[in-house]
């Protein structure tokens, strides 16, 4: 978070600051959240557009100033974290009034699931599960459309199997759901929904019992797809009105083949029929609102949503996390629950695992592990030097452990897409698997 910041008045701003808080929401405007340097007169008329006044980073500016010869009108010191949208959303559910009826939101005061396994250790044994668990996604739309059935055991302990890591390290996976972001093939999307899910249900301390159904039904939640005509799907996104209804059938057929199986609990049929219902009544099949639709289905309608924006078809479209997170917060009580929305951005962070990041040093990095209390200071990998150069030997930070008050302490100041500086998964993969290695050792001889 910015340290040496100041607030000060519009009529202020020179060229060179950098800019590390309006004084409204990120959300609210078209700038990226992690803040941004004025270049030109252009930048500050925009300023002069949106707020009154705004804080800068003394320690980032590019430019000498003098604080004391800025109009400065407090120290706060805070930036866009899912603290502030918690506060922005409260005032907002007090402010609105009628709509939807809403859900109460499940999570307890003392969580469920607090013991973790080490990251370095649980991530081998994702990594090598994934591959499984691809298996049995891909077989479960092959054998829909060759037979109608599935194998309903191999899916209850893949789903169970992927509940249970995630329970251990949330991190782990969500690491390969970046990993595996660029295929767009329908079973690997329903894999990283699913995913995403189990880490937000765990969040939301729900039983191992629930998190399994969850799992399940993410996982054969696009079954009825097989039954689509190529066509709409390979257009799912551009469709008119009449294809949109043909396309929207595939609920019907999801559930019609479900129940033929006879399997089943009525739990997961039930997320199945109403994962793409939507808090306003905006969602199909049968409309539903607010709180008629399950808890565990806006959960699952909101993590494939998730997993949509974040990895569209045409990948110009597809939103980097924190930017998903803004297009999120605009739907706040009209696809989703706003305060569901704030428990997914608290639950999976600003930066989660696997996104790639810019420090203050400009140097590259990625997250490779959060860190529960503070989600702006997670571990990160450093694959980029400087100058944009791939590293020769990896090194690990943990930004939770420097001193804040220090104005060379490292610092995120901006969230990057996949693909960025030549990275790629299979680099991303490599390197933490050689780090890995001399990250155990440093942690035996240490």
């Amino acid at each position: 978070m910015a340290v040496n910041s100041k607030k000060i008045p519009i009529n202020s701003l020179q060229t060179g600051m950098y800019i590390s808080r309006l004084d409204r929401p990120w959300i609210e405007t078209s700038y990226p959240i992690e803040g941004f340097y004025i270049q030109n007169e252009e930048d500050i008329r925009k300023l002069s557009s949106l707020c009154k006044y705004v804080y800068i980073d003394i320690d980032l500016t590019r430019l000498r100033v003098d604080p004391l010869k800025l109009q400065i009108h407090d120290d706060h010191t805070s930036r866009f974290t899912a603290e502030s949208v918690k506060e922005k959303i409260a005032e907002h559910s007090q402010t609105k009034q009628g709509g939807p009826t809403k859900t109460r939101i499940r999570r307890p005061s003392k969580l469920l699931y607090t013991e973790r396994v080490a990251f370095e250790k649980e991530f081998k044994t994702a990594n090598k599960l994934y591959e499984t668990i691809s298996h049995t996604a891909e077989n479960i739309l092959q054998n829909i459309e060759s037979s109608g059935q599935i194998d309903i055991t191999k899916v209850n302990q893949t789903a169970s199997d992927m509940v249970d890591s995630i329970i251990r390290n949330p991190d782990a996976f969500l690491w390969l759901s970046r990993l595996k972001a660029k295929d767009t093939h329908t079973h690997n999307r329903s894999i990283r929904a699913t995913i995403w899910g189990i880490a937000f249900g765990r969040y939301q301390s729900l039983s191992k019992l629930e998190l399994d159904e969850l799992s399940i039904a993410l996982l054969i939640s696009n079954i009825g797809k097989a039954r689509l005509p190529r066509e709409i799907l390979e257009r799912a996104d551009e469709l008119n009105g009449v294809e949109r209804s043909v396309y929207q059938k595939h609920i019907s057929y999801s559930v019609k083949l479900l129940r033929q199986m006879g399997s089943f609990s009525s739990s997961i049929i039930n997320i199945v029929a109403s994962y793409c219902e939507r808090f306003d009544g905006s969602g199909y099949p049968r409309k539903l609102q607010g709180n008629k639709i399950i808890f565990s289905a806006q959960i699952a309608g909101l993590v494939s949503y998730y997993e949509k924006i974040t990895n569209h078809r045409d990948s110009n479209k597809s939103l980097d996390a924190t930017r998903a997170m803004e297009h999120l917060y605009k739907l706040r009580d009209t696809k989703f629950q706003s305060e569901l929305i704030e428990e997914f951005i608290q639950s999976i962070g600003i930066y989660p695992a696997g996104s790639l990041i810019e420090l203050n040093s400009r140097e590259i990095a990625v997250i490779i592990e959060q860190n529960e209390r503070h989600r702006l200071l997670p571990k990160v990998l450093i694959l980029r030097d400087a100058n944009k150069n791939p590293v020769k030997t990896f090194k690990i930070l943990d930004l939770s452990g420097f001193d804040n008050t220090d104005k060379h302490c490292p610092k995120i100041i901006n969230s990057i897409p996949l693909g960025s500086y030549d990275i790629n998964s299979s680099e991303i993969l490599d390197s933490i698997l050689k780090t890995d290695k001399s990250w155990l050792l440093k942690r035996l001889f240490s």
